[in-house]
């Protein structure tokens, strides 16, 4: 779907230089200065760390495509699992990749997930829902999320949500 949005061009690919906050970044069309399509932001990509990052960030475009309703918590930890399951399926050693959360959490997510399907008991497993809250409360916890870039910006998927709102939902109108 992600791809056929860009092939369609709603959604455009722009070279990105990643930064301490992000590998690589999407931006909705969500304001009259932003572009009228998605924005995937996007370094070279040298590896596997680089090429789950670009997954993260197209969960995030398929999310906006779909206008699902989910808050910015819930959408983040579906990406970080995403980026996880690439890590693991793709045999990435989890200590280059696991070095804090929510990254921990989103490997156990995403080896009970591969426990299941290995296991081959359940047509399509599913995620603990635990598991799943523990993941949420890293992301909102983690300062990339908590911690404004600036004094006027939000962080959706923060604890604090907008400004001390809780998690708020990021704008889907792709």
């Amino acid at each position: 779907m992600v791809a056929n949005a860009m092939v369609a061009g709603k959604i455009g690919v722009t070279p990105f230089v990643a930064t301490a906050r992000a590998l690589a970044e999407y931006h909705q069309p969500a304001g009259p200065t932003a572009p009228s399509t998605g924005q995937l932001m996007v370094p070279p990509i040298l590896g596997r760390i680089d090429e789950a990052a670009v997954l993260h960030e197209s969960t995030h475009a398929f999310f906006d495509l779909t206008s699902s309703n989910i808050l910015a918590t819930e959408e983040e930890a579906v990406c970080y699992i995403v980026t996880a399951l690439y890590h693991r399926m793709t045999g990435l050693t989890p200590m280059r990749w696991t070095g804090g959360e929510p990254f921990i959490s989103a490997k156990a997510v995403a080896d009970a997930l591969l426990s299941q399907y290995q296991a081959g008991v359940v047509p399509v497993p599913t995620v603990d829902a635990g598991a799943f809250r523990t993941l949420m409360l890293a992301v909102a916890t983690n300062p990339t999320y908590l911690i404004p870039t600036s004094l006027t910006s939000g962080t959706p998927a923060g604890l604090f949500g907008g400004f001390l709102g809780g998690p708020v939902r990021y704008v889907h109108n792709g």
